[in-house]
């Protein structure tokens, strides 16, 4: 758990710094002459300066906002169409108004300054309550600088948007400060490595305000799609006000009291009741078996039976009654119902909301903020052992857990009891690859015979693969090919033995052809790897590399090297590791005459790598991939 998710009464401690002031039209000579970002090469433009200014007044919040932005490549023009989305809802909840903005760019060595007239500027009903206000800069060049200011208000004062730092481009410089009121409590929600560590702070009668410099931009990289989790932010929640009479009221619940309101409105839909799920599963028979049997069977009949479709959420929009009319549902009313299922059966079990990957947090704050969750798990004793169940994957087995539901820790929902927990979710995610490489004296071919067991989350991964190319209409040999596979592919068949064993078996064969009509043979026995291609080649990493889940991978090829043929050259042996052991990895080449067999190991030991070790896990898999791409060559014997 993060520690700095502190109230805002420690923030007197906070050293006073003096505040930038931003001004539109004072751009210094370092912005007129930036023509790409130091930090971030190729960006294809810049956050110059941003702000905010937020101030209570009125019964709402008002918060100025300011940006000056940079157009550096010709990439970078799409961010001279400006969107800025806001809930106006049936009683103008949030509203936007004076709006403004500029363009400069150069003309015979002279900035020049174009107002932005109001025929650029456009209200848009976007409709459900949503509505945006764009504008668009249409004299924007490479090297033009974009100011533009507006002011939102906003009457939700019980969570209040606080500001992102981080945006989808670098930005140079950004802050933002709020003037709080007596009359209103705040807890602060900060979230960031930066935020934390590298802002400038200040806390002075009731003024707070936060300052960050060279951020990189907000985007997707190699092994991290839920980068948004990790962005520098800050917002805020009430958490008491004072009333009319002076006294103050607390408006933040304790878990318990969250919890009971949370299973007061599943109830009030249906899906504590178990009369109307009874008469549903009338004929499935749940009188026999174990209740890790029983949950199993209710499990797969409610997968098959419903169709899975609809946003994921912690609110249902359908009653019980119409889920099992329609036969249709989300993944959070598929889950309450078959919590239903399993409590008519005496089956002990609770719904536990967690805040998916992707969703925003990287840590659960560890006061009452019901926003931070936006999925559901179920939480069931089975035969005395605890187990969590999902019914998101319609090719899911019974007991396994999304990848992405696949976090910290929950809110588990008990009436009069909730309270946050931790989510251990264990399990043996591997790969494991035969190979077996033969010169075939008929065809004249040289075939290598693949087997692939894939374990747990790997073999589901492996079905989602089946599933899009049938869906795709391709044949299932190209989802074993690959880029430089000088080798066609054969024979391809994969077979779902998840449910009743854990894993998928894969068979394929690499079929080389006229090979006997070579002086020599090179070829890669270990093709098959994923990373035989470094996935790492950017210079810097801006988040943490995610794995999803430990895992390894084991390959064993067996080369039978064919008559009037010697070994002519293999891969040196290699066994290597980076610091604090995270991942490993070991390869080796036995010479037995009549066979060569290689052997390989990639073991990632730890799902997350932070990013003072991307150094060393570029260069780790750099070497992995050389590896596992290695060529072995096999030469025809010179007759005597």
């Amino acid at each position: 758990m993060n520690k700095f998710f502190l109230g805002l009464v420690l923030f007197l401690g906070y050293t006073h710094l003096p505040a930038q002031s931003i001004k539109m039209g004072e751009i210094s000579e370092t912005e007129w002459a930036m023509t790409e970002v130091p930090y971030e090469s190729g960006a294809p433009a810049v956050i110059l300066a941003s702000s905010g200014d937020s101030r209570f007044f009125g019964g709402m919040l008002e918060t100025s906002y300011f940006y000056r932005l940079k157009i550096l490549t010709e990439a970078g023009k799409e961010y001279a169409d400006v969107r800025i989305r806001f809930y106006r809802g049936s009683s103008g909840t949030e509203n936007i108004s004076g709006i403004k903005a500029q363009l400069y760019h150069a003309v015979d060595g002279q900035y020049v300054e174009t107002k932005i007239g109001k025929e650029h500027i456009h209200m848009v009903d976007l409709g459900e309550g949503y509505s945006e206000a764009r504008i668009s800069f249409p004299d924007a060049q490479v090297g033009s600088i974009l100011e533009y200011s507006y002011k939102k208000g906003d009457k939700n004062l019980t969570f209040l948007d606080g500001w992102s730092f981080q945006r989808s481009i670098p930005t140079i410089f950004s802050k933002y400060q709020i003037n709080m009121v007596p009359q209103f409590e705040y807890k602060m929600i900060g979230q960031g490595q930066h935020f934390f560590t590298k802002s400038k702070r200040v806390a002075n009668n009731g003024l707070y305000s936060w300052e960050l410099r060279d951020l990189h931009s907000l985007k997707e990289e190699p092994y991290m799609k839920n980068y948004r989790d990790y962005q520098e932010r800050v917002e805020f929640q009430l958490s008491r006000y004072q009333s009319g009479g002076g006294e103050f009221v607390d408006v933040l619940n304790t878990w318990e009291k969250l919890g009971d309101e949370l299973i007061e409105g599943y109830t009030t839909k249906g899906y504590y009741k178990t009369s109307a799920l009874e008469r549903e599963l009338f004929s499935l028979d749940m009188s026999k078996g174990t209740q890790k049997e029983k949950a199993a069977r209710a499990y797969y009949y409610i997968r098959d039976n419903f169709i899975n479709e609809g946003e994921d959420w912690i609110y249902p929009n359908q009653s019980l009654n119409q889920l099992l009319k329609s036969k249709k549902g989300t993944p959070g009313e598929l889950i309450l119902a078959y919590m239903g299922v399993l409590r008519s059966q005496g089956i002990t079990c609770d719904p536990v909301l967690i805040g998916s990957k992707g969703y925003g947090r990287s840590d659960l704050i560890l006061f009452p903020f019901l926003n931070q969750f936006d999925e559901i798990l179920l939480l069931a004793e089975l035969d005395g052992q605890q187990q969590f169940i999902d019914l998101s994957d319609s090719q899911a087995p019974f007991g396994y857990v999304d990848i992405d539901k696949q976090v910290k820790g929950g809110f588990l929902v008990q009436k009069g009891k909730s309270q946050l927990i931790d989510i251990p979710i264990k399990h043996q995610s591997n790969n494991l690859v035969i190979s077996t490489a033969y010169l075939d004296k008929e065809t004249g071919e040289l075939i290598i015979k693949n087997t692939l067991r894939s374990h747990h989350y790997q073999g589901l991964q492996v079905m989602h693969a089946v599933e899009r190319y049938k869906k795709s209409e391709k044949p299932l040999e190209e989802m074993f090919s690959s880029d430089g596979l000088l080798m066609d592919v054969r024979n391809a068949k994969v077979e779902n033995l998840l449910e009743e064993n854990n894993y998928v078996n894969s068979s394929f064969d690499y079929v080389m052809k006229g090979a006997n009509e070579a002086e020599t043979l090179v070829f890669n026995p270990l093709k098959v790897s994923s990373f035989s291609k470094n996935p790492f080649t950017q210079e810097y990493r801006v988040f943490p590399v995610d794995f999803d889940y430990p895992f390894s991978e084991i390959y064993t090829a067996n080369i039978q090297v064919p008559e009037g043929y010697e070994v002519d050259d293999f891969p040196t042996n290699e066994n290597i590791t980076i610091s604090g052991g995270l991942v490993g990895f070991n390869y080796s080449v036995e010479n037995l005459g009549e066979v060569l067999k290689v052997t390989a190991k990639l073991d990632i030991r730890s799902s997350l790598i932070p990013v003072k070790n991307y150094g060393d896990l570029k260069y780790f898999m750099e070497t992995v991939a050389s590896k596992l791409s290695s060529p072995v060559i096999l030469k025809k014997v010179a007759k005597p």
